[in-house]
């Protein structure tokens, strides 16, 4: 057995591969690693439903069927992290505490292919240590980003994490999307899906964000002169106005404001708000956003009346449509 189980530790046939950056080599049952001691996402607090809704269900039981049925073993290693330092090595064994969590950076299909084959699998790990987790948010993006699509949110939680010192737009983007969703004082409180693992939250940061980076980094818009503080304030207030608009079914996620395109939408057109209003952006209060949102009638906000004036329900089309409802006359 290439690996020796205790109650609090795993004896696992590997070596030191790396010095510094620590790297180990280690083979590790694909039991064990899926039996709490792997996620792939170092937050997920439930790591099973994270790997059901990062994998593609079919594309594992492919695996399983393909390979682990047949007690074949994979011709790659899959790639872990883990904030611990360093393991204790013996006769070319690594002792692992049972206590130890492992970030699965690459082979996350591959790993959970193990769920669907009764024979245990073995897997050959790379383990990167002592990462932080903006360590290992740009391992990911390494790794991934180059090989397939990441996903959209989860990609833009990484970016902000990491802070590259290209594309500062885009982190200022994600960092004001991560404090509308988390900040008590935002609208958007909870409101946010921010890694694209919460189906239950329709918000997304892939469509948010993206939105916001256009407004805080085009020239044209008197967003891009404020600093980060500044800019999460006038949002904070252009969403209460949102809020205000239709408050009762804001709460419970049915209010035409809250959808995604609407969302993109309104916040295409927030510097032409700011540069119509002729105030400093940081004077316009909620009730000074108020005076044109209350221009747009929430029953037309709905696809089928946006696409019978514009021809399609676009984001472009609903900012349009929106724009349109608001500056008229």
């Amino acid at each position: 057995m290439p690996i020796e189980r205790s109650t609090s530790t795993n004896r696992a046939k590997g070596f030191l591969f790396q010095e510094s950056p620590r790297v180990y080599v280690a083979v590790l049952s694909g039991r064990w690693l899926l039996a709490g001691h792997s996620t792939p996402s170092w937050r997920m607090k439930d790591p099973e439903k994270g790997f059901q809704r990062i994998v593609r269900q079919e594309r594992a039981q492919e695996i399983a069927d393909r390979v682990l049925n047949k007690h074949r073993t994979f011709p790659n290693s899959i790639v872990l992290a883990t904030d611990a330092e360093s393991f204790r090595t013996e006769n070319e064994k690594i002792i692992i505490p049972n206590s130890t969590k492992f970030l699965v950076i690459d082979g996350q299909h591959r790993l959970w292919a193990q769920k669907f084959s009764e024979f245990e699998a073995f897997y050959c790990c790379m383990i990167h240590m002592g990462l932080t987790e903006p360590d290992m948010a740009r391992l990911f993006l390494e790794i991934n980003d180059n090989q397939r699509r990441v996903p959209s949110s989860l990609r833009w939680d990484l970016l902000r994490l990491i802070e590259p010192e290209e594309g500062q737009a885009e982190v200022t983007a994600a960092g004001l999307t991560y404090e509308l969703a988390t900040n008590r004082l935002s609208p958007l409180f909870q409101r946010i899906d921010l890694t694209g693992e919460q189906p239950g939250i329709s918000l997304k940061q892939g469509s948010i964000a993206p939105e916001i980076r256009t407004i805080v980094a085009s020239a044209k818009s008197p967003l891009s002169e404020l600093d980060f503080e500044s800019q999460f304030d006038v949002l904070v207030r252009y969403f209460a106005a949102i809020k205000s608009a239709d408050s009762d079914a804001w709460k419970t996620g049915d209010s035409p404001l809250y959808q995604a395109r609407i969302v993109r939408g309104l916040i295409r057109v927030l510097p032409e708000i700011i540069q119509r209003s002729e105030e400093d952006p940081m004077e316009i209060s909620p009730e000074g956003f108020r005076r044109y949102l209350g221009r747009l009638k929430l029953d037309e906000l709905n696809a089928d009346r946006i696409r019978a004036v514009q021809g399609s329900a676009g984001v472009t089309a609903i900012y349009r449509f929106i724009r349109n409802k608001m500056f008229r006359g």
